[in-house]
């Protein structure tokens, strides 16, 4: 990696030790007196980044993102504009900022979709970060256990480099893992942890070893069914359930953020509904882990329960110091945090059937199991990954056991080509916004009638979302498929331009789409 514009690819297995090769490379960069900015996929990981970086070079970066104050954003981009600044540690905006003197890039977990923003204007900064790195005539890093499909193409395709980390820091092993059918001990209904988990759980905690319980769904519950009436929590706003909550004791939405108390009118008593609660969630587990082991110190590691600076620094700081038994964590928990002593995860529903509609569903698995995985065992020959399932034979679940990231990666990208998919296609999706359905398919229907005329793309839809309401906004999509070395949204652009759209729709227009919901 020279001092020109290069993509280079670091992959390396969980706990290999990427992080201090990229920060030899911003040493070098330092040295010649060159600015560096990393890229981190959630902000929560900068405080445990910052202290490492600290510890490595002693001083602290720059930290940016969305909940710095603005005086703090003041004073970074003063001293990024006067050179003083020789680091920044930040989120996806961080690549807007205006260094005067960059001179490397790096992107960690560059696999992960949080550098999709999918608000406002859309754009990747992985691939933001590889066109600033052109303009600059810099090199860029892409780290990651396992790429993207876009990134191991343009490895295989020789437009990026690869260099390759195949062993673990002094040669520990990566976890064991242990797959528990939850269809064969289903005695007690709406208890979630099996007893084999249970027992298996005990000897890591006998030698005290940290157990993280891994759940990918916020608050208690993901929706109540009333016993009496039959009637569901649904947010008024959007076409989902409500998720109950119990810290707050209400049903929230987790697109909008409605909340509901719990007192609805019954249809057939005249008391308010009784809800039986169905599905686990984080602090579900969390409670029945209170009654298994009342003596343990257990936390919730979730959005949720970090909402402010210093209880997240104390919470991390409890768990490097072997202060917290047992975590339970969502996905928050699987990207790059460092816990010295957790050595047994377990994965308390591993269903791989929820996102049908995603193209990626397969990939995104392997990938956040794969991280899930290296959390354990970084310093220890006995880790564990405990996987409960109803489903044992599932397929995502093979691969993730497998654990053989090139195998997969080449049968996934066959895969693609032959289906015609993204890397080898460019996917282009509109999302047409409306208060009233029917508006915004009958705009949806005029934009492919005048789309039409592109010869070389092929228009899917209009269908409604599988989310078709948010925010009260009804929303419908269409997708169009062209070659990938066709940049074709200069013409969509302008004949979006030329159509009389109604002023009771919004147009998203979202160009390598991350999310089909």
């Amino acid at each position: 990696m020279g001092n020109k514009f290069s993509t280079t690819l670091l992959q390396g297995i969980t706990g290999s030790g990427k992080t201090i090769v990229y920060f030899e490379k911003i040493k070098e960069n330092i040295l010649k007196g060159k600015q560096s900015l990393v890229l981190l996929p959630e902000i929560f990981l900068t405080n445990q980044f910052n202290q490492r970086f600290e510890d490595y070079f002693g001083f602290k970066p720059a930290i940016w993102h969305s909940k710095i104050t603005k005086k703090n954003k003041r004073i970074i981009w003063k001293n990024i504009i006067n050179g003083e600044i020789k680091l920044v540690v930040g989120a996806r905006s961080s690549l807007f900022l205006p260094f005067k003197n960059l001179g490397l890039i790096v992107v960690d977990e560059e696999h992960d979709s949080s550098y999709k923003q999918d608000e406002g204007i859309r754009y990747n900064a992985r691939d933001m970060a590889v066109s600033r790195a052109s303009i600059e005539n810099i090199p860029v890093l892409l780290s990651t256990s396992i790429p993207s499909l876009e990134t191991f193409n343009n490895v295989k395709n020789k437009k990026y480099f690869l260099t390759k980390l195949e062993k673990r820091y002094k040669n520990f092993s990566l976890p064991q893992a242990e797959v528990i059918d939850l269809k064969l001990d289903r005695k007690k209904k709406n208890i979630w942890l099996d007893p084999k988990t249970i027992n298996l759980v005990k000897k890591y905690l006998e030698k005290k070893d940290q157990v993280l319980f891994f759940l990918n769904r916020r608050g208690y519950a993901p929706f109540m069914i009333c016993k009496s009436c039959g009637s569901k929590l649904y947010c008024p706003n959007c076409s989902i359930f409500l998720t109950f909550h119990k810290h707050i004791n209400k049903a929230m939405c987790h697109h909008c953020g409605y909340k509901s108390s719990l007192n609805s009118k019954c249809n057939k008593t005249d008391q308010s509904c009784n809800y039986q609660m169905y599905g686990p969630g984080v602090e579900k587990i969390y409670a029945e882990l209170k009654q298994i082991f009342p003596q343990k110190k257990i936390k919730i590691l979730s959005s949720d329960f970090l909402k402010k600076k210093k209880e997240t620094k104390n919470l991390l700081t409890d768990i490097e110091n072997n202060k917290i038994d047992i975590l339970v964590g969502t996905q928050l928990i699987s990207k790059g945090f460092n816990f010295p002593n957790l050595n047994c995860i377990v994965v308390v529903d591993a269903d791989f059937s929820g996102m049908g509609f995603d193209l990626r569903s397969t990939e995104k698995n392997i990938q956040l199991y794969n991280q899930l995985s290296g959390r354990a065992g970084r310093f220890s020959k006995d880790s564990l990954v405990i996987y409960q399932t109803f489903n044992p034979s599932d397929e995502t679940l093979k691969n993730i056991l497998e654990n053989d990231p090139s195998k997969f990666l080449e049968d996934e990208i066959s895969l693609r080509k032959e289906k015609n998919l993204p890397p080898f296609t460019r996917l282009i999706a509109l999302i047409v916004s409306s208060k009233n359905e029917k508006d915004g398919i009958l705009e949806a229907q005029k934009i492919k009638k005048n789309l039409s005329i592109l010869k070389y793309a092929e228009i899917m839809g209009p269908v409604s979302s599988p989310i078709f309401k948010i925010k009260n906004q009804y929303r419908t999509r269409l997708l169009i498929r062209s070659r990938n070395n066709l940049f074709i949204q200069k013409d969509i652009a302008q004949i979006l331009k030329k159509i009389n759209l109604s002023k009771k729709i919004k147009l998203t227009v979202d160009v390598d789409p991350l999310n089909f919901s």
